[in-house]
């Protein structure tokens, strides 16, 4: 070929290139990579993984003065700590100087905490991460830093005197607080709030437990459940680290759990079955684990008694069995180390078993009587010490040999998580995570699933409102395909109710309460919409709250439908917020309301289609789930009225403790 024909052909390979580089960018999509998500998740991740890291920072020393004060001068219990368990001695013996104090320091901290809850709000003794889940689908993001901020007091003053618990699920909702409050500074829309607040959430746990990516993947897995979103992932893995760095840098990179790689074994077929038939036997524990902590919780709720008695008799509970068994006190992580590297001198099988029935015990009475303790860190501590006493047990009929107990512990603590949390997947993260390669990965991944599937789907320690009203909607709309001919205009009905933003929230409950309805919408002067108010936003409304306006706890920013939209759609919204009745507004003006949808109106309308006066879909307001919250409100307001009965040697904090 010469120069002559070489030099023809040039635009026509040009040509064929630059068709080559359209393809190819078109086909991998480069041009969508949006820098403005990239730059603003940078900064706002950032901002939220440093606050959270000092949050992570104030709750570890705190929890050190707390401990040293109560535990070890006043008590005189030298509890191990992980970071000192490799240090300790086989001269180191269990002892307490004075055990009768144990119940009178609980009870007194129950106390405090229970006049903190009485007086400023209900919400504060509750579980962080169930708190978190309820805001995050229902209430809109309105989320106080006062109350987030007691709350996690509360949780630390509780741990530090010696209450069986956690502290992640306050300082997780803290940390998720003050997401939604960046949120709102830099004026984000309601879904980048959301990704906020798991952000917030992942990375204070991650932080707690040194764990930033299994942190930062259980917030996303428990917040979103099945409609686990990407665009959450960086802004939580990016705040997580940088929650994980901050923290680390000031306390000296603590680990949460250490390995010893030497004592792990080699994962062979006959280990691989071990490991499972191990995973059924603790995913049965699984069950009975939440099982308790229900049934103490509704024992505790049903409680004719004041509110700050009742935590204080939780304490006093705890304190009483912790006479004998102080290896329940506080979190356990320290025991938890002993049992990983099978210290049975210091920890004996026989003491072993009883320790794991009182832990599951006491944990249960201190969320029961709402001590403001979380259930995310005994959850990890109860698992790794079945998983070591199963172990043992084992060795000691020559059953297992091939399995050495450092991979049991590790094996069950991924195990239990996952049946207690129905989180799987960051049960699988926190597990790489733990033990720090690939080495148990199989086993880890071969125990989550059985003991996922033994412990059955609706098997959690946190309620989880959206997950049962979503499978319950969709089933309802899988059923009922003749809906899909019909738009939100055949089903609803003139009748709402609606009140200024100046009304109190007395006066609000009182409106429900005489029309026997579950929600109600707030307007402006020119009956314009500017929020809902629903029922069950108000159980965590106190006393002194009552008389302030309804603006504090309204949803500014709720769903809506319009009468030409799918009726279908009235599905998708509210399986997706938890929120049963839903305004419809006008098409020419979207601040114009026209009624409100509900689960009945669209009963009465398959009713019409076909021809029957039975119920077609369930109905919300007398489910399990609406019932849990019925109750929850009513015992609420007895309990309010028993702390207006008793409130008198209170009455000083009332001018400096109002939302």
């Amino acid at each position: 070929m010469n120069m002559s024909q070489m030099s023809s052909q040039c635009p026509y390979i040009k040509l064929n290139l630059s068709r080559f580089i359209h393809r190819f960018v078109t086909r991998f999509d480069w041009t969508t990579i949006d820098l403005v998500y990239l730059k603003k998740w940078t900064v706002l991740g950032i901002i939220i993984g440093v606050f959270s890291g000092l949050l992570v920072i104030a709750a570890f020393e705190s929890i050190r003065i707390f401990s040293s004060f109560f535990l070890s001068d006043m008590i005189r219990y030298i509890q191990p700590y992980p970071e000192d368990v490799a240090n300790l001695s086989s001269d180191y013996s269990l002892y307490v100087l004075k055990p009768w104090l144990i119940p009178v320091i609980l009870g007194f901290t129950g106390l405090v905490i229970g006049i903190i809850s009485t007086k400023l709000s209900p919400a504060i003794g509750k579980n962080g991460i169930d708190e978190i889940s309820d805001e995050f689908h229902n209430k809109k993001s309105q989320f106080s830093l006062k109350i987030s901020f007691l709350r996690s007091f509360s949780s630390i003053l509780a741990i530090g005197s010696g209450t069986s618990g956690g502290v992640e699920d306050s300082l997780g909702h803290t940390g998720s607080t003050f997401g939604a409050i960046i949120g709102r500074i830099f004026k984000l829309d309601q879904e980048e709030i959301r990704i906020a607040i798991a952000a917030g959430m992942g990375s204070t746990i991650g932080g707690v437990l040194r764990l930033p990516f299994g942190g930062s993947i259980f917030s996303l897995e428990l917040l979103y459940r099945r409609d686990f979103i990407i665009k959450s992932l960086y802004p939580a893995l990016l705040a997580s680290i940088t929650s994980y760095i901050i923290s680390g840098i000031v306390l000296d990179w603590p680990s949460f759990l250490y390995v010893p790689h030497e004592f792990i074994t080699k994962t062979s077929f006959q280990s691989l079955a071990a490991y499972a038939a191990m995973a059924a036997i603790i995913g049965i524990i699984g069950i009975g684990y939440v099982k308790t902590v229900q049934i103490f919780r509704k024992h505790f709720e049903n409680m004719k008694i004041p509110l700050y008695f009742r935590s204080a008799l939780g304490g006093i509970i705890i304190g009483i069995f912790a006479i004998g068994f102080p290896e329940i006190l506080g979190t356990g992580y320290g025991w938890l180390q002993l049992a990983t590297v099978g210290n049975h001198q210091l920890f004996p099988l026989w003491i072993m078993f009883p320790v794991i029935v009182m832990k599951i015990f006491a944990t249960a009475v201190s969320n029961g009587s709402r001590n403001s303790t979380g259930l995310l860190g005994p959850s990890l501590v109860i698992g790794g010490l079945i998983g070591s006493a199963l172990i043992t047990l084992f060795h000691s009929f020559g059953i297992f040999m091939f399995i050495d107990t450092t991979s049991a512990t590790l094996i069950s603590i991924f195990a239990f998580f996952t049946a207690s949390t129905r989180t799987p997947i960051s049960a699988i993260v926190i597990g790489i995570e733990i033990v720090g390669s690939y080495t148990l990965l199989i086993p880890i991944v071969i125990s989550v699933i059985i003991s996922n599937i033994i412990s059955g789907q609706n098997n959690c320690i946190y309620k989880n409102y959206v997950s049962n009203m979503k499978l319950q909607l969709l089933n309802a709309k899988k059923n009922n395909s003749e809906l899909r001919n019909y738009l939100v205009r055949d089903a609803m009905n003139s009748d709402f109710y609606n009140i200024n933003r100046n009304t109190t929230i007395n006066d609000a409950i009182n409106i429900m309460k005489d029309l026997n309805v579950k929600s109600l919408i707030v307007t402006n002067n020119e009956d314009k919409l500017q929020g809902m108010v629903y029922f069950e936003a108000l159980s965590n409304v106190s006393t002194i709250q009552k008389n302030t306006i309804v603006e504090t706890i309204m949803v500014f920013d709720p769903p809506v439908l319009r009468p030409l939209d799918p009726i279908l759609n009235y599905f998708e919204l509210i399986s997706k917020t938890a929120v049963s009745e839903v305004p419809v507004v006008s098409p020419d003006d979207d601040k114009l309301v026209l009624s409100i949808l509900s689960i009945r109106d669209i009963d009465k309308l398959l009713n019409n289609i076909n021809n029957i006066n039975d119920p077609i879909l369930p109905d919300l307001e007398d489910s399990k789930l609406q019932k849990h919250i019925t109750n929850n409100l009513s015992h609420d307001f007895s309990i309010n009225q028993d702390i207006h009965k008793n409130n008198k040697i209170l009455n000083k904090l009332r001018n400096y403790w109002t939302q």
